[in-house]
């Protein structure tokens, strides 16, 4: 009796998984794109290794109210967990990210623009929408939150710790199109 319901069980896995590959949009093995966000631009490159898997390569700049700055190239993977649409995925590359940062100058604290540049990982979640024809045209919004890690300068004052280790958080919403091949 154990074995026929563990087979049973075997069995339906076995099917669900067929059924969710036979209907992945996933089905073109090269996609391509372009991004737009608030005030830039990218370029996607997507190489899929499964239905659920594959590896790319990102360029983009972005600008948040042209204060806060992105450039970045990355490498990049995601996962598809249901071999759908909805992404998660990570990228690790060179980053400058440009912000404001808490300083300290002749014992006085205050806000001034940093650029950090160095490595950067880039967590990332979004959806890969086919319109049309499945592999085809597709849209693809989605977030990305580069995390820069490298030596810090400041712009305008000269400040007592220019050029320490420092982290810069960034955030690029972005909204993108291509096509399969």
């Amino acid at each position: 009796m154990k074995r026929a319901i563990i087979f049973l069980v075997l069995v339906i896995l076995v099917t669900s998984m067929v059924f969710a590959q036979n209907r992945a949009p996933n089905v073109r093995s090269n996609w391509i794109s372009a991004e737009l966000s608030l005030l830039g631009a990218g370029a996607r490159y997507e190489r899929m290794l499964s239905s659920q898997l594959s590896v790319g390569l990102n360029v983009y700049w972005s600008s948040l109210f042209l204060f806060w700055n992105e450039l970045g190239i990355d490498l990049s993977a995601r996962y598809y967990p249901t071999a759908s649409n909805l992404f998660v995925g990570v990228g690790l590359g060179f980053h400058t990210h440009t912000g404001t940062a808490k300083e300290t100058y002749q014992e006085t604290e205050y806000s001034e623009f940093v650029k950090i540049s160095g490595v950067a990982v880039t967590p990332e979640i979004g959806w890969k929408i086919d319109v049309g024809n499945v592999g085809g045209f597709y849209l693809q919004p989605g977030v990305k939150l580069p995390i820069t890690f490298g030596p810090k300068t400041g712009f305008g004052w000269e400040i007592e710790n220019d050029g320490d280790f420092g982290v810069g958080v960034g955030f690029v919403g972005y909204f993108g199109m291509g096509f399969a091949f």
